[in-house]
């Protein structure tokens, strides 16, 4: 129990602290994890991915993309004797861990790209990039449109600002065991732990309907409660709800997987989708309460 004052409380975040629910790491965009820039400069500065040569990937960008003069990027004796200096010594060198470690989420990933598009970029080079990203779990991935190598979003702006909506509605809902659940499922996919993630994606929606029907024990009843009460008015969003939730509760779902079977086979897309399908439903879920108690309350 993390109660106030207790050595697990203080090693919280504040917003751990507060409550408050993160957004699973795959879901904010605009934004690149201090591992994910530490390991990419690895790769490059160590040139640990196995491409041909940085220097000259990195001066290329410099001119082609950036449009910086020749003799701003590298002095003549630098480029004549790069291969006795240190790659991070080197004025391209020192600019391409700057642009990694510091530079906005935007110059890392166009960069990265330029590389990725680049003669120079091998296979063995591309694939440590692409473990780099799957294993920080920013929230962009690197796929081939029209055959170019291209780094994209997992989700669009919109679906990420629906989701992040849908949270604060439950969190200011007063529902913490909601919020509590939500919070674990994030965690659990920043943590790799697909099918625990979904299954406290599930709960979530379980907590918000015990609440509003405190005789329902699981989803099914609880929706079949709600519909009955008028809060849920839509015959084919409780069917859909209700086929999910018996994806994670059947013998070869989620919830009750049999240890002898092996982990469900469940990924990262699954999760997210069940994160954002769950606190999206569960925010429908307390605002429908919510308006049913204030026409209560006003007599109506």
């Amino acid at each position: 129990m993390k109660t106030e004052g207790s050595s697990e409380f203080n090693k919280l975040t504040f917003s751990q602290r507060e409550g408050k629910i993160p957004l699973p790491e795959p879901m904010q965009l605009k934004e690149v994890s201090p591992k994910f820039r530490q390991l990419i400069w690895h790769c490059i500065g160590t040139n640990s991915g196995g491409f041909i040569n940085a220097h000259e990937m990195i001066y290329s960008y410099r001119f082609d993309i950036l449009n910086e003069p020749h003799d701003e990027i590298v002095s003549h004796d630098e480029y004549e004797n790069y291969e006795d200096i240190s790659f991070s010594d080197t004025s391209v060198g020192s600019f391409a861990k700057d642009t990694i470690l510091n530079g906005e989420y935007h110059e890392i990933l166009t960069m990265i790209e330029f590389f990725l598009r680049h003669e120079g970029c091998t296979s063995i080079f591309r694939n440590s990039l692409e473990k780099i990203f799957e294993s920080t779990k920013i929230a962009y991935f690197i796929k081939d449109i029209d055959e170019l190598p291209t780094i994209t979003p997992r989700i669009t702006r919109e679906s990420g600002e629906a989701v992040q909506q849908a949270i604060e509605t439950i969190d200011m809902s007063g529902m913490a065991g909601a919020s509590t659940h939500l919070r674990q499922a994030a965690e659990n996919i920043n943590a790799n732990r697909y099918a625990k993630s979904i299954e406290d994606s599930i709960h979530a929606v379980e907590s918000v309907a015990r609440t509003i029907d405190p005789k329902a024990k699981t989803l099914g009843p609880a929706l079949d409660s709600l519909q009955k009460s008028g809060l849920l008015k839509h015959p084919a969003l409780k069917e859909a709800f209700s086929k999910l939730y018996g994806y994670t509760s059947d013998e070869q779902g989620i919830r009750h997987a049999l240890l002898d079977k092996g982990s469900p086979d469940v990924d990262l897309d699954e999760a997210m989708f069940m994160f954002g399908a769950c606190a999206s439903f569960a925010a429908y879920l307390v605002n429908k309460h919510r308006k049913a108690a204030q026409t209560q309350g006003s007599g109506q």
